[in-house]
């Protein structure tokens, strides 16, 4: 059974006409808050819209983009009120309180990659099993918003990365402002001892570059999007801070005016863009690698060749964040253990790794 997630509203507020004029013929307004440089503009919005509106002619949309219309964080309401018919990308992690779920994917793990993790997150969308009160995943933390959603391809791992300082030992992380750019990262960064400073993206060249912050967690492959390859040099990889996850969002009262060829058309291309969009993510990682390396002398450290203590300390670390995390959000009411153990499952199902103990504390 296919979950479609999506928030299609009338064009009507803005261009005084109709959404479509039947069920086979719509002006859909897509908008992204996200810059034309972003993977999730050039390597997926863009690609959406053009592969829909050549699979259906009379499927037309009006493309916005960098907040020229619609904020990040403001685009499920934009959805909702008819601002927009699809978002893309929903960044699910910025609408505070409103996708409780949805950071899931951010818990660290070992050897997963871009398209792992979208393979991954769009089974936990489709799947049948029941997290809370009998309801899926998809139907806890999306139906009832009135959009249907797709996975995006999910960023490339997060890795910490800094500017000057190299984190070589434990007491390194003590105290060093790090950006996070979500409320899990932030949980990671306290377990490591770090000082959490919480940015978007756009505002971390300035900060980086004043010494606000000494570093960052990010991925490596979206450096280009906000120019940090000038500055970043250092790196810590092998293991995934997590890797960032959201939603192609496209609204109920739009959906309601597609054919059934047209929907069929949106989930399949929806599907279809999100795996080459994480390739595209992998792409760009190695070439943002090679590129810092040869260009800049940066340094890609991996977590094998760190000393043992440095090791265990972020082994232990990544551990904690996925109870900190769990049982936080368990407080607040949400499912995150079954949903935890639901996504644990099917990341190692592609050939993830969990930090050790997780599985033990997943199982109890």
């Amino acid at each position: 059974m296919f979950h479609f997630a999506r928030n299609l509203v009338t064009a009507t507020a803005l261009f005084g006409a109709a959404l479509g004029t039947s069920a086979n013929a719509a002006d859909l307004i897509i908008s992204t808050g996200l810059g034309k440089p972003h993977p999730w503009v050039g390597a997926h919005m863009d690609p959406f819209a053009d592969a829909i509106e050549k699979g259906s002619p009379d499927v037309k949309f009006t493309r916005f983009y960098a907040g020229e219309l619609v904020g990040v964080g403001k685009e499920l309401d934009a959805l909702t009120s008819g601002t927009i018919a699809v978002a893309a990308p929903l960044l699910a992690p910025y609408h505070e309180g409103r996708f409780p779920l949805s950071d899931v994917t951010q818990l660290p793990a070992y050897g997963t990659d871009s398209p792992m993790v979208t393979r991954a997150f769009q089974k936990l969308l489709d799947s049948d099993v029941a997290i809370k009160d009998g309801k899926t995943f998809y139907q806890y933390e999306i139906a009832d918003k009135g959009i249907r959603a797709w996975a995006l391809g999910a960023t490339a791992p997060y890795s910490i990365s800094t500017v000057k300082k190299v984190l070589r030992e434990p007491a390194d992380f003590s105290g060093t402002p790090l950006r996070a750019g979500s409320a899990l990262h932030t949980i990671m960064l306290e377990k490591l001892g770090a000082t959490p400073v919480t940015l978007p993206g756009s505002q971390a060249f300035e900060a980086a570059s004043r010494g606000t912050i000494e570093g960052l967690v990010i991925a490596i492959s979206d450096w280009p999007s906000y120019s940090l390859q000038q500055l970043l040099r250092h790196s810590i990889v092998d293991v995934s801070i997590g890797h960032w996850e959201s939603y192609l969002a496209i609204s109920d009262a739009a959906w309601n005016e597609l054919s059934e060829e047209q929907k069929a058309l949106f989930d399949k291309t929806a599907r279809d863009v999100a795996a080459s969009n994480a390739q595209e993510w992998e792409t760009r990682l190695t070439k943002v690698k090679d590129e810092s390396i040869a260009k800049d002398g940066g340094e890609f450290t991996s977590i094998n060749t760190l000393s043992d203590a440095m090791k265990q300390h972020i082994e232990k670390a990544a551990a904690d964040t996925w109870v900190a995390w769990i049982e936080k959000t368990e407080a607040n009411g949400h499912p995150a253990k079954a949903t935890a153990k639901l996504y644990a499952e099917l990341i190692q199902a592609e050939g993830g790794t969990l930090p050790a103990g997780v599985a033990d504390y997943l199982a109890k």
